[in-house]
């Protein structure tokens, strides 16, 4: 449900710790932060399709 400002007060929070970069260019450590970058695109994802399957849950119940 929204607040008045707009923000859903009911969102999922996703806890990920992101690699920090090197002062020079290590492969490892790009390889690293991008699979962290996955693993936070693959959590949200998971959370937008469970939150959308709670909502038309909810729909159907009602409309029933």
């Amino acid at each position: 449900m929204m607040n008045g400002d707009g923000i859903d007060g009911n969102m999922a929070k996703i806890v990920q710790v992101i690699t920090r970069a090197s002062q020079e260019y290590k492969p490892d450590i790009a390889h690293s932060l991008v699979r962290d970058i996955d693993a936070i695109v693959q959590k949200l994802n998971t959370t937008f399709q469970e939150e959308l399957k709670q909502e038309i849950e909810a729909k159907s119940f009602f409309l029933e």
